[in-house]
């Protein structure tokens, strides 16, 4: 009885390393996660990636400079072919096997995305860089990169900017840039890539070197 008691609390020393180098990675890359926050201890965060808002993150990878609102991200699943698909009542109660199917597709978002407020991303979906997902939508597909979607189910409305330069930019991994490079292609950051002449844009491109 007593070992039944104390087992949470064990659990829960036994996890403090974990969510401390957690949080020292974090101050290392200057991730931002809003307080209240719950993020997966195996969830990779990349550099400068702020959570805005109270969220659940399962096991997933988010890209370098992406911004993440108040959400949901779902890397699992229950199976759904039993009388009770409840975990904790299924393990602690009834004393069977779980209820929890095997992570085979965690979630994926790209580099530089916006993730809006109320959104829930599910099992095996990417979300490619660039791209934006407006507030409130049920993402149960893939979302290319620098499109736009919105909506339950989430379904891409338009693309950030024309094709032509999406296809110009999609090289560009500007986020794996040093500060340094950063601040000396300020212009670049400044460009209004709905409206440049795609000329302009490859002339400028080029001389990144």
């Amino acid at each position: 009885m007593l070992l039944r008691l104390l087992t949470p609390l064990l659990r829960t020393i036994s996890r403090w390393p974990i969510r401390i180098r957690q949080r020292w990675q974090w101050a290392r890359d200057e991730v931002d996660v809003y307080p209240g926050t719950f993020v997966a201890r195996t969830a990779v965060l990349g550099k400068r990636v702020r959570i805005t808002g109270p969220a659940y993150v399962d096991p997933c990878e988010v890209g370098p400079y992406s911004i993440l609102g108040r959400l949901i991200i779902r890397s699992a699943n229950h199976y759904t072919e039993y009388l009770n698909i409840q975990e904790m009542a299924q393990r602690k109660v009834i004393g069977g096997r779980t209820m929890l199917k095997p992570m085979e597709r965690p979630v994926k978002i790209g580099a530089a995305c916006w993730i809006g407020d109320n959104i829930t991303i599910l099992e095996g979906v990417e979300i490619g860089d660039g791209a934006i997902v407006g507030a409130g939508a049920v993402v149960t597909k893939s979302i290319p990169a620098y499109a736009v979607a919105v909506g339950n189910p989430a379904r891409v409305i338009r693309y950030r900017y024309p094709e032509e330069i999406v296809e110009l930019i999609k090289p560009v991994d500007w986020w794996n840039w040093s500060d340094e490079k950063l601040r000396a292609n300020v212009d670049l950051f400044e460009l209004d890539l709905a409206t440049v002449d795609p000329a302009v844009l490859k002339e400028r491109l080029a001389r990144l070197g």
